[in-house]
């Protein structure tokens, strides 16, 4: 009886280590598919652990800045699991970030950009500020985490990341 047990919850703890990988491995394939409509987008990741999401930061942070969708998608993900302050302080960072200046280089100027390409630039802050203000709107219990967010938004140099800040809740 107690040898049962002993392998069950190896059993147990060795899919629990393994789940991360999982979700990590499931939003590495919509990352690829490059379908943002892919419906896993809404129903794959739900209730992250601390561990997976950890897991999510760390390959947001390999993406290059340029990589706008990948980086945006992944903070729209972890927006569907807020739950603590380190989600939180994860979106402030995000909305911290300094602009990029082109679609080619973050770090270097380029020509004049073509309507939208404001929004593509700072794509994965203004994920980040919709989410705090949602916040904001269905009066979830974590506002004053969210208004950490905005207040840092508020304070960016991507004129479209300020610019929805200045005009929504949470100021």
């Amino acid at each position: 009886m107690r040898r049962g047990l002993v392998l069950a919850l190896l059993a147990f703890a060795a899919c629990r280590a393994t789940l991360p990988d999982t979700k990590l491995a499931a939003l590495d394939a919509v990352l690829a598919a490059k379908d943002d409509n892919d419906p896993r987008l809404d129903t794959a990741f739900e209730g992250l652990s601390e561990s997976a999401k950890r897991s999510f930061r760390a390959r947001f942070a390999d993406y290059p800045r340029e990589y706008f969708n990948e980086r945006g998608t992944i903070v729209y993900v972890l927006g569907r699991n807020m739950k603590t302050p380190a989600d939180w302080a994860f979106f402030r960072a995000v909305v911290a970030e300094p602009p990029c200046r082109s679609l080619a280089d973050c770090a270097k100027a380029g020509e004049a950009g073509g309507p939208g390409d404001e929004v593509t630039l700072a794509y994965p802050a203004l994920v980040a500020l919709k989410r705090a203000q949602r916040e904001f709107s269905t009066g979830g219990s974590m506002q004053a985490a969210a208004r950490t967010v905005v207040r840092e938004a508020l304070k960016s140099e991507a004129p479209a990341v300020r610019r929805l800040a200045e005009r929504g809740p949470g100021r």
